[in-house]
């Protein structure tokens, strides 16, 4: 507070009564208001019902502490706020509140009285205080117009609050009488916390332990940065924009204990800190050497004029410090000191420092710097950088996305501004993306200022500090201003011009947006990339952006960016964020190669690259996220445009390098070998294989793999002399020794920085044009057939293997003179005037620095022109501007010389002709085809797509002479004459003038990638014919019909015969019939692609395609084989042809896949004029096919009659739409993951089972009823033709001789159905255990019998058991071992049929409207998750288990499942190879996913849940946010596959070829008693009665899963493995049967495990691995222990714990004790005192009591004992099972 004196205060007692006064703020209502960006209602809502609600805005957010009795002024970050003010700051609107209840805070009060400040209390409708605002300012903001103070509480147990500021430029609704808040600009966020409770959390961040830990208050993790010189520098900073926000505990040893210290002396301990809190006041910012045994450190203070939070890190101030002013960690000088290099580690601390000088580490940071500093694309170039070109990232690394500001929103178009307005995006970008406020142009008259044209009053187009836009180009004058003048609203403070990256791209042939910020001097974000991608140890992350400086000031852009680790919940919501890896663009100011000014304006590229080591703990994540923050230091300047950020990413881990390229006139069929003189090198980064060596020396074994996942068996390892066809081997060693080789050569190489290690550099016998990968495996001694080794996959993406490859040989590609690929030069019509053209020969050889291939500019040639012996060039880089005639030539190339180095390195040149065709077209008149209002990209081929089907029916329509044409659209066109008024279609070389001899009306065929075709394109054969040899000017259709369908492509018949797979291209020639003056009027072409698609389509992911998940990349897809659908070959042809991405025709099949992926669908997003896509990848990123959102398909409706003809019976075209087909048929095991996303019309589904064999499914289709399960009686197997309706037909079907069970889980619904009526099938008897002559309920008797009711309809999500068949059709004639179901069924009506096979006249009616429909509905709408809900039921009684499906057709991730339903306990059963499983606890406490120790469920699968001891809950919800790849992620926990420790047991029963498991987990903290967190209760299926099921006892629960401290007297048993006879609808009673038991683990006891017989009283040791016998159904006989008395069990001291009381079935009681005194009698009572049961002991060690529920359903029962001999009784409570 200022001006305190008496008078003062005086003065503004009565100013402030003035200002209560009505007519002043006051007065005024407040009211909330969307925005102009959100749509009508649309707010964050806090309580609706009060109108306490938030407009959805950008935001930012600050971390402020206040000490105990302290307050803080809340500073807002503008220029000038703590004086005056400044210019280019908001003006419009204020508003202070608590942001959680959307009212005043008591806590806040005004920076200065009433009367200075502008903020004043305002209320809304109902009284309610809304908070401080202040609003249309007449001047510049600042602390004492719009500032406040926040004063803390004097409440002890206060634990903070969250305070917000709404800031806007506009005063929409406030411009004068204040009618509603305006569209916010942004929202600051201050979430103001105890003093005390930031110092607790400085100090536990510097304890934590462990490799991945944080090890600050703020770590920053790895920060690498490209840097041009030792000069050159990044800034580092801290988060916290004011040193004294942090509060801290002073630390004592602060010179001798280190952030980074490894050893103990060294570390930081929890008795360094202080409990006094103090506040900072400076910062000491200290850098470690490379090693972290010294250090220096450089005082940052706001009094010696260095801003606190930032410390610039450059090689020169480090290597400039001399050697005294360095410290060893005992705070000693040293004797020498680091020099500094490019790659080196350095670690960096930031230490907060009190006045007093008391100090505490609060940020840590390990910096690598790199030579990759900002280049211009022109740069690149010369400096030969072309790995960093985006051209050569596409090829080698796999896209995973890309940001480009063109497609914000749905209104943004590619085509050129017309208006200074349209030059400007309209809507901001999605409010979490940026932390910036968003330049409105709907709002210019509304920017507080008004409307005049001084620009620095009214800013209009143009950004304020902190404010960002979208813009298509700068200073273009009529469109986007021009400087500092104001000219068509726009300030920009230099006067280049600039367009979009976009337009760089495309050669000015698109206008996309760019990114234009007025940066602040804080670390805010500008730009987000989400991504999902399979990163592991030693994968790459790559990204390449574009960034233009445009700005005047001091102040140059500076921008980091910050790799993130995500994870989301079941409902796509973010649960955690980690730091992994940062990369920085170092100061442009230094930073570039010349002078600051004279580079403003240019587009410069950013280039990262991010190797990602264990510490980053990236195997914990599947998606992540860049972040793009500023990293200015001020406001002077800072101003720059941001594009082009495109994301990359490289999971393996091995380079493979072709010392030479394969010569073109080489043979290279693929049975041809390469050349001895290639050396194959393989190669990768030291840091990362010795991390995967675990830092020891070890043994690493390699092989070449074919494409198909097979070991290539005729490559030699070894020599010619000793070869070897097996394998290679190198060793691995933990550090650099640059003395040693691998095969004769170093072993160790520098590459940009970085340390590589060769593993094998010489000659392999590989195979020309096949693609190979090299597998890698270390050594496991325990493992001695060396094929069993974990060899690494691309399918695992963590294991070790290389990039796919192929051996390079060395083509030519021709390019115009911006670098774009062209295959097209454009001549004058005049013949006698020079062409002007210019096309390069770029070469494509080995890229002998990183592997793969790599184009090469600047290589120099002799040209030739199709067969002439003399060059037309010699010498030349470039062919331009010779004379050629129109058409196609062969342009023919030879290099001149045998080696170029470019960047440093040497290129091998084979001087062989290579060739390339050119088509010459005169510069006539211009028909475009396409959809009108798009802006197509330069060299892009014009394409329909389309299917015979759709052929066909025009060919019928055409028959029928109602029209029969397909109407392509014309986008425009471009007349030489003005007086021309038509077009006409003239045949090829005709005369340069009209002449009605050589009208047409025929499309020739010009190229195909057809072979049936390729080599008779010169013989004019014909595609299509038109509907006349013209058009009219300003025509909007061409209508064509094709060819004749009437033979196969093999005749001689010049009608092209279209194949499924191929393309066809077709030529126009057409003049024009005007005049213009003297010029020459030629004639003009147009070519137009047709993609036939076809109708029958299979996913098809290879291994070229970078293991693509894209539905919509046609790379991934090919023509459909007959054996698959189970057509005939007489009617169905196969051929090899390539694929499409499937139409509304297409029938898909997706197959079972082995490594590689299924497809994965992502949200597409069209512009909303013109319906052009503008995203296609799909939610992991993967790509679609270049330029596909350009094509234009075919229309067909699948459902209507006509199939969408128009009314003149033609079909018109449509922009291209994805995720799409007619009807997808899943093969057993297919999977498709965010199904919701597909647009079809019916599904098909198959599952294959074994025999005899139970299974517990769910139906993924809808309308699917029991009487549907049902195959074909004599194979067993449903390979009837695909997509064909399937019915029951009694010749082909019968549910006697192939016999189908099925049993419904706690369904008292259940019917069995006879001719002579209907039965209950609901058996609460089961199937029963046999003990002690008695007839016992089991835990499962939850099933029904099986039933046959063919109308019993399965619900969505819904498990139902299933077995195919049983012994008897087992191995009978014809029948297969496994069974092949296919659904749906398109039966409307089912018969019942008689046991002697006779068809009655029972039957039912049946609805099957939507039996080809999913259960999830389609949904395509933005971040849609296909979401489901499983409503639960009350369940009978005696049971807690539900039984439920996973409704996807992809693999449900069981601990995203149970994270997103928490009142769900995590241990499971799941059927699997017929056996129940116990998959036991998952670690759902923590946030971080590990596919390793996740549970997958499969397609069609359902599995055992249930809630935990008191919770409840309505229902189980599903999102596709739950599934994962099952290929990528394979292999999944079990019980028995878990990482056995020291600790851990597992129990093993086997009978009759059935095994079943147990585990028993020793923890020194477990409980004695039953504890639902530790222990898994058994859940016993008595339908598999054959099965041995081993159970122990915690408590009163047979359980599977029992954590206990120690193994004493445990009971121990097995249900089941009855020998009963098995017959089909019931099944005998089970028996008491021999058993097999072991345990492993027992060699990690630290004393021997017994196993003691109570009916024999006999001891037996259990010895590792070692089978006892025991025998099943005894329960209360078998005890595990490691006490044994020396006298025998009798004379041991037995205690009352030593009674063992439990229910391991339902309905059943067990009491067992061993040694005296043992038991009498045991008596059964309800709580109310009723004895319901009682049994004479006589002295057994065990006693069995089965109890009937009473009628109250009574679960609690009192149980008593009576001890043989003594007087003494024990008393329990039991819940019965």
């Amino acid at each position: 507070m200022k001006d305190n004196s008496l008078f003062s205060k005086y003065i503004w007692l009565i100013l402030g009564f003035i200002y209560l006064t009505p007519g002043v703020i006051c007065a005024q209502t407040f009211k909330h208001y969307e925005g102009i960006a959100n749509k009508t209602g649309d707010y964050e809502v806090i309580d609706a019902a009060t109108e306490c609600l938030r407009q959805k805005t950008h935001v930012y957010d600050y971390y402020i502490a206040i000490p105990s009795g302290g307050s803080k002024e809340l500073s807002l970050p503008f220029s000038g706020y703590s004086g005056d003010g400044a210019d280019l700051e908001p003006r419009g609107y204020f508003r202070w509140y608590n942001y959680d209840t959307d009212k005043a805070s008591a806590q806040l009060e005004t920076y200065s009285y009433s009367f200075r400040s502008k903020l004043k209390s305002m209320k809304d409708s109902r009284g309610v205080d809304k908070g401080l605002v202040a609003y249309n300012l007449t001047s510049k903001p600042n602390r004492k117009l719009v500032g406040v103070i926040y004063t803390r509480p004097s409440d002890t147990s206060w634990t903070g609050e969250t305070i917000a500021c709404d800031v806007s430029r506009y005063v929409d609704g406030c411009n004068g009488t204040f009618t509603h808040e305006p569209t916010l600009s942004i929202r600051y966020i201050f979430h103001i916390m105890p003093a005390e409770k930031m110092a607790d959390d400085i100090k536990q961040k510097l304890l934590e332990t462990g490799k991945a830990r944080d090890y600050s208050y703020e770590d920053g993790k790895g920060v690498s940065a490209g840097l041009k010189d030792a000069s050159a520098s990044m800034t580092l900073r801290l988060n916290q924009n004011d040193a004294s926000n942090y509060y801290f505990h002073p630390m004592n040893n602060i010179n001798t204990h280190h952030v980074f210290a490894e050893d103990e002396a060294h570390q930081i301990k929890e008795s360094d800190f202080s409990s006094q809190v103090v506040q900072a006041s400076y910062v000491q910012w200290r850098v470690y050497n490379s090693e972290r045994t010294q250090w220096i450190y450089y005082t940052h203070s706001s009094s010696t004029g260095v801003t606190p939070r930032f410390f610039d890190l450059s090689l020169e101030k480090l290597n400039g410090a001399g050697i005294s002013a360095w410290r060893d960690l005992d705070n000693k000088g040293v004797s020498n000191k680091q020099t500094f290099k490019y790659g080196d580690r350095i670690y960096v601390v930031a230490l907060a420092a009190s006045s007093g000088g008391q100090m505490c580490p609060i940020a840590n940071f390990t910096c690598q710097i790199f030579n990759q500093y900002p280049m211009t694309t022109d740069e690149l170039k010369t400096a030969n950088q072309n790995t960093r070109l985006n051209s050569y990232l596409d090829d080698h690394y796999r896209s995973v996305n890309t940001v480009s500001f063109d497609n914000d929103d749905d209104e943004q178009t590619l085509l050129a501004p017309t208006s200074p307005d349209d030059n400007q995006d309209r809507l901001p970008s999605k409010w979490s993306r940026r932390s910036y406020g968003f330049v409105y142009r709907d709002l210019i008259s509304n920017n507080q200022g008004g409307t005049g044209v001084n620009i620095w009053n009214n800013l209009r187009h143009s950004p304020m500090h902190g404010d960002y836009g979208l813009y298509k180009s700068a200073n273009v004058k009529g469109k986007s201003g021009d400087g500092q003048t104001g000219t068509d609203g726009y300030l920009w403070w230099p006067t280049v011009q600039l367009y979009d990256r976009t337009y760089e791209n495309t050669n000015g042939a698109q206008y996309g947006h760019f990114l234009y910020i007025d940066a602040a001097d804080e670390s805010r974000q500008i730009a987000e990339a989400d991504f999902s991608a399979d990163l592991c140890v030693g994968s790459q992350v790559i990204f390449s952006a574009a960034i233009a400086d445009m700005t005047t000031g001091k102040q140059r852009p500076q921008l980091l960016f910050k790799l993130y680790g995500v994870n989301y919940d079941g409902n796509n919501l973010e649960t955690e964020r980690r730091l992994l890896h940062s990369f920085s663009s170092g100061n442009f100011s230094g930073n570039r190669v010349g002078d600051d000014g004279a580079n403003v304006g240019k587009w410069y590229q950013v280039y990262g690259k991010m190797v990602l080591q264990k510490e980053s703990g990236v195997n914990n994540f599947t998606d992540f996220k860049l972040v793009v923050d500023n990293m200015c230091k001020s406001t002077s300047g800072a101003d720059y445009a941001f594009d082009d950020l495109r994301i990359y990413t490289k999971a393996s881990k091995v380079d493979v390098i072709q010392s030479s390229p394969i010569c073109p006139d080489k043979n290279t069929n693929e049975d041809s070998s390469v050349s001895t003189t290639i050396l194959l090198k393989l190669r990768a980064l030291q840091e990362t294989m010795a991390a995967l060596a675990d830092n020891t020396e070890k043994k690493l074994y390699f092989r070449f793999v074919d494409a198909d996942g097979n070991p290539v068996t005729n490559v030699n390892y070894g020599t010619a002399e000793n070869p070897n066809y097996q394998w290679g081997t190198t060793t691995i060693y933990n550090y650099v020794d640059k003395s040693r080789q691998v095969d004769g050569k170093p072993m160790y190489e520098k590459l940009n920085d970085e340390w590589n290690v060769v593993l094998a550099n010489r000659y392999f016998n590989l195979q020309s044009n096949q693609t190979y990968y090299v597998s890698f495996a270390f050594e496991d001694e325990a493992v001695e057939d060396k094929n069993q080794l974990s060899w690494g996959k691309p399918s695992d993406v963590c294991s070790l293997y290389s990039t796919n490859f192929q051996m390079v040989q060395q083509k030519v590609l021709v390019t115009d003179a911006n670098g774009s690929i062209t295959t097209t030069v454009t001549i004058p019509c005049d013949d006698n005037a020079t062409p002007e053209y210019n096309i390069k020969a770029q070469l494509q050889t080995v890229d002998q620095n990183n592997g793969g291939s790599i184009n090469l500019d600047g290589v120099l040639y002799n040209w030739y022109v199709d067969d002439e012996t003399t060059p037309r060039l010699t010498n030349s880089a470039e062919f331009k501007d010779i004379k050629l005639g129109v058409g196609d030539h062969t342009i023919r190339v030879v290099p001149t010389s045998n080696t170029i180095t470019q960047g440093g390195v040497d290129y091998q040149i084979c001087p062989t002709e290579m060739s390339f065709k050119l088509r010459v077209v005169k510069n006539g008149p211009q028909l475009n085809m396409g959809v009108p209002g798009v802006a197509y990209p330069n060299n892009y081929d014009r394409t329909i797509r389309i299917g015979l089907p759709q052929v066909t029916l025009l060919a019928q329509q055409a028959a029928k002479r109602k029209g029969g044409y397909l109407c392509v659209p014309i986008s425009g066109e471009n007349l030489v004459a003005e007086n021309s008024t038509r077009l006409y279609f003239v045949k090829a070389g005709g005369k340069d003038k009209l002449d009605e001899s050589q009208y047409t009306n025929v499309m020739y065929l010009s190229d195909t990638n057809d072979p049936a075709y390729q080599n008779r394109i010169g013989e004019g054969l014909t595609l299509a014919t038109l509907q006349d040899n013209f058009i009219v000017r300003n025509s909007r259709q061409l209508k064509l019909k094709f060819s004749p369908q009437k033979g196969d492509a093999s005749s001689a018949s010049k009608d092209v015969q279209l194949r499924e797979g191929y393309w066809y291209e077709g030529v126009l020639i057409f003049r024009e019939n005007g005049t213009q003056g003297t010029t020459v009027l030629c004639s003009g072409e147009v070519y137009i692609r047709f993609a036939v698609v076809p109708e029958y389509a299979t996913w098809n992911p290879t291994a070229n395609s970078k293991m693509s998940a894209a539905w919509n990349n046609d790379k991934n897809w090919r023509r459909s084989a007959h054996t698959e659908l189970y057509k005939s070959a007489d009617t169905y042809t196969d051929y090899s042809s390539g694929g499409y991405v499937p139409m509304k025709f297409t029938k898909v099949t997706i197959p079972n896949l082995s490594g590689l992926y299924f497809p994965s669908l992502g949200y597409i997003a069209y512009q909303k004029s013109t319906g052009i896509a503008t995203k296609l990848s799909n939610a992991k990123g993967d790509a679609a096919t270049a330029n596909i959102q350009y094509d234009m398909l075919a229309k067909w409706d699948a459902s209507a009659a006509n199939h969408g003809l128009n009314a003149e019976g033609n079909l018109e075209c449509e922009s291209f739409y994805g995720n799409t087909c007619d009807q997808i048929y899943f093969k057993p095991g297919a999977e498709l993951l965010n199904q919701c996303y597909l647009l079809y019309n019916k599904a098909w589904v198959e599952k294959q089972m074994k025999q005899n064999t139970w299974y517990a499914l769910t139906s993924p289709l809808q309308d699917t009823y029991a009487g549907d399960i049902y195959v074909p009686a004599a194979s067993g197997r449903q390979e009837s033709e695909a997509f064909q309706p399937i019915t029951f037909s009694p010749s082909v079907n019968n549910r006697i001789t192939s016999p189908v069970y099925q049993r419904s889980w706690d369904d008292a619904l259940a019917q069995e159905v006879t001719l002579d009526g209907r039965y209950d099938a609901y058996d609460y008897a089961g199937t029963g255990i046999t003990f002690e002559n008695q007839n016992l309920n089991a835990l499962s008797a939850h099933w029904s019998h099986v039933y046959n009711k063919v109308d019993r309809k399965y619900q969505p999500m819904e498990g139902v058991a299933i077995r195919m068949g049983d012994k008897y059709t087992v191995g009978a004639s014809g029948s297969a071992s496994e069974v092949l179901l296919r659904l749906p069924k398109a039966d409307a009506e089912y018969a019942y049929t008689s046991a002697s096979q006779q068809q009655s006249s029972l039957s039912v009616n049946v609805n099957k409207q939507n039996a080809h429909r999913l259960v999830v509905d389609a949904d395509d709408q933005e971040n849609a998750l296909g979401k489901m809900s499983y409503s639960l039921v009350q369940l009978q009684d005696g049971n807690s288990y539900y039984l439920v499906g996973n409704p996807y057709m992809a693999t449900l991730s069981m601990y995203k499942f149970l994270k997103a339903n928490p009142s769900l306990s995590s241990s499971f059963y799941v059927y699997e190879d017929g056996v129940l499983k116990l998959y036991d606890q998952l670690d759902m406490l923590t946030t971080t996913y590990e596919s390793k120790n996740d549970v997958k469920i499969s397609p069609m699968q359902s599995f055992f849940v249930r809630l935990l001891d008191g919770q409840s809950a309505d229902q189980f919800n599903f999102t596709s946010a739950m599934t994962v790849d099952r290929e990528v992620f394979g292999g999944m926990k079990t019980a028995s596959d878990e990482e056995q420790d020291n600790t851990t047991l597992t129990l093993s029963a086997a009978a009759s070829g059935y095994r079943s498991r147990s585990k028993i987990v020793i923890n020194a903290n477990a409980s004695e008693d039953y504890d639902e967190t530790e222990d898994a209760p058994l859940l016993y299926d008595a339908q598999l009665k054959e099965v041995p099921i081993v159970y122990t006892v915690a408590g009163d629960e047979a359980v599977a899963l029992n954590s206990l401290p120690s193994v004493d007297w445990m009971p121990l048993g097995v249900v089941g493995a009855s020998s009963g006879i098995e017959s089909g609808d019931a099944e005998s009673s089970g028996n008491s049967s021999s058993v097999k038991l072991t345990i492993d683990g027992v060699s990690r006891l630290s004393s021997p495990l017994y196993l003691y017989d109570a009916a024999t009283r006999k001891y037996q040791e259990m010895k590792e691995g070692e089978e006892v016998k025991v025998q099943a159904n005894e329960h209360g006989r078998y005890f595990l222990t490691q006490t044994r008395g020396t006298t025998g069990i009798e004379n041991a001291e037995i205690g009352e714990s030593d009674v063992k009381i439990y229910s391991p079935a339902h309905g059943l009681i067990v009491v067992s004790k061993v040694g005296a005194p043992l038991l009498n009698k045991v008596e059964v009572y309800t709580l109310d005192g009723k004895l319901v049961a009682t049994r004479k002991a006589e002295g057994a060690t065990s006693v069995s009591i089965p109890v009937v529920s009473t009628a109250s359903s009574q679960e609690v029962y009192i149980i008593k004992v009576s001890m043989q001999d003594t007087q003494a009784t024990i008393t329990r409570k039991l819940s019965l099972r």
